[in-house]
């Protein structure tokens, strides 16, 4: 009898089925038949596994390899499109400066990070929307970072401010190459100077707003 339309394998004084179908055909015609003066049993195979399962023994994965995989996982399902072709980039809106100050000007006057702040965006306003100014005030190239609404802004911006002076110091402006990062770590005993510095300017700001508040009634009452 040919068995090969049935998938069969020899082996173990018994044959093995592979299709579904062929299954189910094997054991409708051939359990219980008789060849060569021989039964034939057919029956489903079963399946069980050697020993007991032992999840420690699983091989565990790597840290990059964990890594790798996240970052396939998040790029199959990122729903950002595409950015079209000529679409502008986002560091093309984005304006770096330099030699605006050095971080020990902060640590004599805390306050100079703010009035820097607001003099580069009423300066930046000239070109276009400002987005957000940012000062890395502890970076030793004294760096502020400007960002535009609009590339064609950010480059006035660059045309207006490159080989300017500000506070007696020459200073550069130029497009941000999307890849250098300015932002200085600094340690917790740096931090925490810091913050007190902020503690004491704002509570002298406090006394100078409610003295000139007193100094304000006592007039208004002296002229009444």
């Amino acid at each position: 009898m040919d068995l090969s339309p049935l998938h069969t394998l020899s082996g173990n004084n018994g044959n093995s089925i592979t299709l579904v179908e062929s299954v189910d055909l094997a054991l409708k015609i051939l359990d219980g038949s008789q060849i060569r003066g021989k039964t034939l049993s057919v029956q489903r195979a079963k399946f069980q596994m050697k020993g007991e399962y032992d999840p420690a023994l699983k091989p565990k994965k790597k840290k990059k390899d964990k890594e790798r995989q996240k970052k396939m996982q998040e790029k199959l399902f990122d729903w950002r499109p595409e950015r079209m072709r000529g679409e502008p980039l986002k560091c093309e809106r984005i304006v770096i400066i330099k030699n605006l100050f050095t971080p020990q000007d902060f640590d004599r006057e805390v306050q100079l990070l703010l009035e820097y702040q607001q003099d580069i965006r009423s300066e930046c306003l000239k070109c276009g929307d400002v987005r957000k100014v940012v000062i890395y005030d502890r970076h030793p190239e004294g760096v502020a970072q400007v960002t535009f609404r609009e590339p064609a802004e950010a480059q006035a911006c660059v045309q207006l401010l490159n080989g300017r002076w500000f506070s007696q110091r020459k200073i550069s402006a130029e497009i941000w190459d999307g890849k250098t990062r300015y932002k200085i770590t600094e340690t917790d005993e740096e931090i925490e100077a810091r913050l007190n510095k902020w503690d004491a300017y704002l509570e002298q700001e406090d006394e100078r707003k409610e003295q000139e508040t007193k100094s304000s009634n006592t007039e208004q009452k002296a002229s009444q």
